[in-house]
């Protein structure tokens, strides 16, 4: 038997679990689970996964408790993804990019996570919500996670927005950024660098501030709100968001799967039904985040460029090329390629209109400066729970019983 998620066929075996677990809740014996959580207990990204985790204590009855371990108290970020694959904690956000090799797919997947609107709110909600929706229909995906001990309520949501350069000085064309130096992530952004005419530069995120300092570097490459949390406005003031520049997108967020396993159905259904507000609340909170920091920002002096013509356009080419190679450079457990591609293009389409035209995330906005020079607002995301659990994780609940 199989099941149809968004478009991909998801075999029942996949998510064919055996193991003792209890029949009802009522029957549960308590269980305190551990979290390891990236951030402190202060952070507007703990906030979020804080009250998802107070939600489902409540509604088992005191169950479940969460015990947190903050700021890689318990392990570090590399290793987070084997720890809870491990069972050295129960439940939180992993970043399997730290393992390319064991999770290809998360790997592959992440290359595709490419702006494609000048609106900074709307860019980055839809690119949250068309990849959760892209990866809980992407079989191979999940099945890497499975694999590796993982089940994932939220298999992919990128939050951080889109990349930009941060410079100190101009950075609005391609001769302002001609033989600068920038700090790169990984190869995906060394090979966005290097198209830009950039030099890239591999450092760890705790050195770039130095660098910037001593002048190792003339750039960074990065998201606005590490950039605002790591004080790198301190010392560069040109941040060009507007070029639109492949987004971090490897996020998990899930459960051992010893522990999953162990949960009877009715508190599956619960921790379910939390995951859609947990997703609503998340983005929400990481766009507040980052409009306080470009609002802070542009106080302080910082200036938000947008792209040229001829640096729109480099980037365009460039990314439709990765789009082209994507098929051919897929592993091999992704069975088609070229319609995992073409469904991620469908999702983004699909998620653009529902947000612009339902929620209210439209706006003719061309940068973070620009949307704070015009008074831009944030939407109400309260009836964008309700949206996020018919349309993504109903059906991918369904697809795991």
């Amino acid at each position: 038997m199989k099941y149809l998620v968004a478009g991909a066929a998801l075999s029942a075996a996949l998510f064919t679990f055996t193991g003792a677990s209890a029949e009802s809740l009522a029957e549960m014996k308590p269980m305190t689970l551990r979290v390891a959580s990236l951030y402190g207990p202060d952070s507007w990204f703990t906030a979020p996964m804080e009250a998802f985790t107070k939600r489902v204590e409540a509604r088992s009855g005191g169950k479940v408790t969460f015990e947190y371990y903050y700021a890689g108290s318990l392990v570090p970020a590399s290793e987070l993804t084997s720890a809870l694959g491990a069972g050295l904690f129960d439940f939180g956000f992993v970043l399997p990019a730290y393992e390319p090799a064991k999770f290809s797919v998360d790997q592959w997947q992440g290359s595709l996570a490419i702006p494609t609107e000048q609106n900074p709110v709307l860019e980055v909600a839809t690119t949250a919500l068309a990849g959760y929706e892209w990866n809980a229909g992407m079989t191979a995906h999940s099945q890497q996670l499975l694999d590796a001990g993982i089940f994932a309520v939220m298999p992919s949501f990128s939050i951080t927005g889109p990349y930009g350069v941060l410079c100190r000085d101009d950075n609005a064309t391609l001769a302002d950024l001609a033989g600068k130096r920038s700090r790169v992530a990984g190869d995906t952004w060394t090979k966005e660098a290097q198209n830009l005419g950039l030099t890239p530069v591999a450092l760890p995120i705790t050195e770039v501030y130095q660098s910037f300092q001593s002048g190792v570097i003339d750039c960074w490459m990065g998201g606005l709100a590490d950039a605002g949390a790591n004080g790198f406005f301190d010392h560069a003031k040109y941040f060009n968001l507007g070029v639109g520049l492949t987004a971090y997108a490897q996020a998990v967020y899930g459960f051992n799967l010893d522990t999953w396993k162990a949960f009877p159905q009715e508190l599956k259904d619960i921790i379910w039904d939390e995951t859609a507000q947990y997703s609503s609340d998340l983005l929400q909170a990481a766009l507040e985040q980052q409009l306080r920091t470009a609002t802070s920002s542009i106080a302080s002096g910082v200036i938000y460029t947008t792209p040229d013509a001829e640096m729109r356009k480099k980037v365009d080419d460039f990314h439709d090329a990765v789009r082209a190679n994507a098929v051919a450079a897929s592993p091999k457990e992704v069975a088609d390629p070229a319609a995992e591609v073409a469904r991620l293009t469908a999702l983004r389409a699909k998620w653009r209109t529902i947000l612009s035209d339902e929620f209210g995330f439209g706006g003719a906005y061309t940068s973070w400066g620009d949307f704070v020079a015009k008074g831009g607002t944030l939407p109400d995301f309260a009836p964008l729970a309700q949206r996020i659990r018919s349309e993504i994780v109903a059906p991918y609940a369904a697809a795991t019983r």
